[in-house]
């Protein structure tokens, strides 16, 4: 029954797709045709599909780029989307410094316990391909020259160290018998100071001058101080720790496990007391602060 309608509907449809009408205003004053329009139902149809299309998006570019958009159910408030960012980012930020503190916490208590469980952590090298690495042929000889720059350098350090030498410790009376190599060469411009509370030692040299771990341990901590620049702690056995601070640029990352004499830092001016470049030099036992000077290798 359905069918026998809309195949009716159909053919009337049809006989009169392209039948003409007129629509016609007319004064009534002086029966004078003012607007005369000729239609057809398929013109019809075209101008009412355009017009619905006009509207549909004349309609979404409304709600898209005015405040309406915010009565539209599933639009968020320009002001709540902007405080969503930022409580994100600032969320970020937070589990990126949990993961920084849990993993100096894991390191600090794999030292105290004597468990060696450290891998020294690789630099990612961000936006640079490995096939473009490995083709490279400039950079591979450039680092080769600096490979062997590096071991000429320790294997110079490694001489001196050898050579004829003064353990302070031997002249001073301490909890700790321990003689650790001196960080870095040059001159002590500043020595330790409790009363000035100076609790290290300035050693001057030019910038870049290598500074190196003064026993093995455990790189423990890597921060910025606007005064002091930027800072090294290593964590060694016998709670003892070592900071660097005022150095320029760093070659081991936190996590990283050090041997006595390899290289982890360049000395630098980086800090705002500083106007020659120097390292200041502490060493920490049992959380108290000694004079590096009584445990440390001289060279003569």
């Amino acid at each position: 029954m359905k069918l026998k309608y809309i195949s009716i509907f159909w053919k009337k449809l049809r006989r009169n797709w392209l039948l003409h009408f007129r629509i016609i205003v007319r004064n009534e004053r002086n029966l004078s045709d003012v607007i005369s329009i000729r239609l057809t139902p398929r013109r019809v149809f075209v101008l009412g599909v355009s017009i619905s299309l006009l509207i549909i998006m004349l309609t979404a570019m409304l709600i898209a780029f005015t405040p309406l958009r915010v009565y539209v159910p599933g639009y968020t408030n320009p002001v709540e989307y902007k405080l969503y960012r930022k409580m994100l980012t600032r969320l970020d930020s937070l589990e990126r410094i949990n993961v920084i503190q849990q993993d100096y916490l894991n390191n600090l208590y794999n030292v105290l316990n004597d468990i060696v469980v450290y891998e020294e952590m690789n630099a990612q090298m961000e936006g640079v391909s490995e096939k473009r690495i490995k083709d490279n042929t400039q950079t591979n000889r450039a680092i080769k020259q600096v490979n062997e720059a590096a071991e000429q350098l320790l294997m110079e350090i490694a001489d001196r160290s050898t050579k004829n030498y003064i353990p302070l410790s031997q002249h001073v009376t301490s909890t700790l018998s321990f003689a650790f190599t001196m960080p870095a060469l040059g001159f002590v411009v500043k020595p330790f100071s409790i009363s000035e509370r100076h609790f290290g030692i300035d050693i001057e040299n030019e910038k870049g001058t290598l500074i190196t771990a003064i026993a093995d341990g455990v790189v423990i901590g890597m921060e910025f101080s606007e005064k002091e620049g930027n800072i090294v702690i290593l964590q060694h056995s016998g709670n003892i720790v070592s900071i660097y601070k005022n150095i320029d640029k760093f070659f081991k990352n936190v996590g990283a496990k050090v041997k006595a004499g390899d290289p982890i830092a360049t000395m630098g001016n980086k800090g705002t007391e500083s106007n020659k470049p120097y390292l200041h030099f502490e060493i920490w036992y049992n959380g108290a602060p000694v004079n590096p000077l009584d445990y440390c290798i001289l060279f003569n």
